[in-house]
């Protein structure tokens, strides 16, 4: 398994920070990979959801599942399929891949965590998640947390 990992101080409580990474809607304005999130059934653990985006010039989609559901503090989601330009294809380069978002109180705030476990499955996808994936990934993470911090210190501002 590999784990890339990220993690960002917010001026935020955990309660300011959660609806953001709860409501699918909202991900399109903070977690850089998404253009579109949807519903697809259910809510909190077992809830269905699926992902557009684009990835290395193509269109991407993912569909997950939620299975750790604990508001306002983790929401950790399984990826049951990844479809690159319409078919199946590794999105992640991982045969198995699982996201999380922890947010946790840090006294003046919360610290908030974005991490990836991949699961290569081939040598192929271990070179490309070791050698050529942390960068970019990484690259993201921090975009993403820094959009999120701007949208819940904003909504903290207001308050």
């Amino acid at each position: 398994m590999i784990e890339f990992v990220r993690s960002r101080h917010v001026d935020a409580t955990p309660e300011r920070i959660w609806p953001f990474v709860d409501d699918l809607t909202a991900w399109p304005r903070w977690f850089i990979e998404a253009e579109r999130a949807d519903l697809v059934s259910g809510q909190g653990a077992g809830r269905r959801q699926r992902m557009f985006g684009h990835a290395r010039g193509k269109t991407t989609e993912i569909e997950s599942v939620v299975t750790a559901y604990e508001p306002p503090n983790r929401l950790r989601w399984h990826h049951e399929a990844e479809r690159v330009d319409g078919t199946l294809g590794a999105v992640v380069f991982a045969k198995d891949a699982t996201a999380e978002v922890t947010i946790q109180p840090d006294g003046v705030g919360s610290l908030v965590t974005y991490r990836l476990l991949a699961e290569p499955g081939s040598l192929r996808n271990t070179f490309m998640l070791r050698v050529l994936a942390p960068r970019p990934i990484g690259r993201s993470f921090e975009r993403s947390l820094e959009r999120l911090a701007a949208l819940a210190e904003g909504v903290a501002a207001a308050s």
